[in-house]
């Protein structure tokens, strides 16, 4: 197993979490960035969050590049912090696709590395701003986004699900980090994963010997997706 795949495992749930939480309040609403005062602004909203830059996906070029390193845009340096502190984490745990300037997106994208630096960097959550081309990853810090309800088990199912089926990660090891990284009161035994839910509802979740999801309180893995 790589790092990648194992930072992976241990980030994606709670992370996707707070994307759900972005959803929840922002919908269907565009952005617009505002560079001079670091916010992404919400049009048609009074909605802003303060930002930083994480780096670009590029469709053509199938490149990864953090944005540190890209001298080519005109990105005000305080909006750098966080994926120069990025770096810095890569530097410290020898994981190259954070320390190296560009990242080849064959085996990774960008929504995977920014899973991750949400967690590293315990930001409210990312955002994928796209353009012709390629895409613009940003790091978002908001209170109004953290005060968002936990998942449910209806949107822990239909994230899980989606998450394991984009990504080859092991799937009982994902699911008990998210539910060991919230706190909950966990029980590991045989083939299952319990756990009551900070939503009060229980998650009764069987896997195979090989660790992949089988049924979530009795629903199968076709069912969820």
């Amino acid at each position: 197993m790589n790092k990648i795949t194992q930072y992976l495992e241990q980030c994606a749930l709670i992370s996707l979490e707070k994307q759900d939480k972005l959803a929840m309040i922002v919908g269907d609403h565009v952005s617009e960035l505002d560079l001079d005062a670091g916010k992404a602004r919400i049009i048609d909203t009074e909605l802003a969050f303060p930002f930083q830059v994480l780096g670009t996906e590029s469709d053509n070029t199938l490149t990864w590049l953090w944005a540190w390193s890209d001298v080519q845009t005109e990105v005000p340096e305080n909006l750098l912090a966080s994926s120069l502190q990025l770096r810095a984490w890569g530097e410290e745990q020898g994981v190259q696709e954070f320390s190296a300037p560009a990242v080849d997106l064959n085996g990774i994208d960008g929504h995977a590395l920014s899973m991750i630096a949400t967690a590293v960097l315990n930001a409210s959550c990312y955002y994928r701003d796209a353009y012709e081309g390629g895409a613009l990853f940003l790091l978002l810090f908001s209170n109004e986004i953290e005060r968002q309800p936990s998942f449910d088990i209806r949107r822990l199912s239909r994230q899980f699900a989606d998450l394991i089926a984009r990504y080859d990660v092991n799937h009982r090891k994902t699911l008990a980090a998210y539910l060991h990284s919230k706190g909950l009161h966990v029980l590991e035994q045989g083939p299952r994963i319990t756990a009551e839910l900070a939503s009060g509802e229980d998650l009764d979740a069987e896997f195979d010997d090989f660790g992949n999801l089988v049924t979530i309180n009795g629903e199968p893995l076709t069912a969820l997706m």
